[in-house]
């Protein structure tokens, strides 16, 4: 049990310092729609529509030249990073479930049990969406057709979906233990483990804040 524990707290930390990372490059996401503006993966994520999406991929080849290959290298590298934070955050839910099954007795544990191994969907998901993004970031983005669009969010909302559940069920599980004083006192030194990584990646998501800024005003006039 000691060494799930050991192992959960190797890739919970470097899924933090993985996700500080990718934060630092999601400051570099700009594309012209509309006007010149930055945008999130989650735009990406959930367009209103394929041609909303495409046209966040076309914009930013519309960038200048400086602009657009910055935030085009900032996109792909995040993209490709996502394959290695992928199994981190979804392998750290897994050992989470896992965790938390040992403590329960039949029903309990065979519900944590198969939240654990669900965690195998949105991974696949996640994954399949890298990929997806990956082939349509070009210059000539084509619109895709209503039904791949369709199939695209709804991986989307499974990814999100089966996570959200496992780690809601998890945290209410783990604040059940302590108030009820169902827990080790072996297990006192992982948590305090586990919060000192949150404060260092707090910590660094604060010091990447603090990067330059790009001054978008003169590039104001461009969708004009």
């Amino acid at each position: 049990m000691q060494n799930i524990v050991s192992y959960f707290c190797v890739i919970f930390g470097l899924m933090l310092l993985l996700g500080a990372f990718a934060k630092l490059l999601s400051k570099n996401f700009y594309t012209l729609h509309v006007f010149v503006r930055k945008f999130s993966i989650l735009d990406l994520e959930f367009p209103d529509s394929s041609l909303e999406l495409t046209t966040y991929i076309r914009g930013i080849f519309l960038l200048p030249k400086e602009l657009s290959r910055r935030s085009l290298r900032c996109l792909k590298i995040y993209l490709y990073l996502d394959f290695l934070f992928i199994p981190l955050v979804y392998g750290s839910l897994f050992l989470l479930c896992l965790l938390i099954s040992a403590k329960f007795t039949f029903l309990g544990h065979y519900i944590f049990l198969i939240l654990a191994w669900l965690q195998l969907i949105p991974l696949i998901c996640d994954a399949t969406k890298n990929f997806f993004l990956l082939k349509k970031i070009t210059p000539d983005a084509s619109v895709s057709k209503e039904v791949v669009h369709k199939a695209y969010l709804a991986l989307e909302r499974i990814k999100w979906l089966v996570a959200l559940v496992a780690a809601v069920f998890s945290l209410s599980a783990l604040f059940y233990f302590w108030v009820t004083g169902k827990y080790s006192v072996s297990s006192f030194r992982f948590l305090i483990i586990v919060i000192i990584e949150i404060v260092l990646f707090f910590i660094l998501r604060k010091m990447f804040a603090k990067g330059s800024q790009i001054d978008l005003d003169k590039y104001q006039n461009i969708g004009n």
